[in-house]
Formats: structure tokens, sequence, C-alpha cells
């Protein structure tokens, strides 16, 4: 039984390291709260875009294509910088 629980905690060790390494993606039609929510680093990639309403309560409903077009950013740049980092993070 003892050996039974060694390799149930191998396994799980194994899928989690792999979960980690898995690319994850985010886009436009992802509210800012959803992006957030695959990685709370990701706030910080927001803020350097120039998104500095990440606190905001209203931000975390709207899309990251609405948030972007509100605060005059090209949508498309900060979803390239922010599946960057994310890529970035599963190497």
């Amino acid at each position: 039984m003892a050996e039974e629980v060694k390799n149930t905690a191998a396994e799980n060790t194994i899928d989690s390291a792999a979960e980690k390494k898995a690319v994850r993606k985010v886009s436009k039609d992802m509210t800012i709260g959803e992006i957030i929510n695959v990685d709370v680093n990701l706030a910080g990639v927001l803020m350097g875009g120039g998104m500095y309403c990440i606190g905001c309560p209203a931000s975390m409903g709207e899309s990251l294509e609405e948030a972007a077009m509100v605060h005059g950013i090209d949508p498309d740049l900060l979803l390239e910088r922010l599946n960057a980092y994310l890529e970035a993070q599963a190497q």
C-alpha cells in the first residue's frame, strides 16, 4: 500500500509539472478578470502596456479588446505581449 501511495505522489508531481509547462493562451474576447485568473502576473504585463485600471471592478467584466479600445491601446499588441509572457513562463 505504501508503494501505491508513492507512485500516486510521483504521478501527481509529474502531472503538476506538465501542467505548468503547458502553454496557455489568452484571447481578445477574454475578460480582464479571466486573463488575470490565468496568471496573476499578467496584471503587470497589462499595466506595462498602459492598462492601469486593473483594480477597477468594471475592468474585470470587460473583454481585453473592449478595455484596450477604451484606453486607446492596440489590443493586438497587448495580446501579443500577454501570450509572449505565457509562452516564456512555459519554458
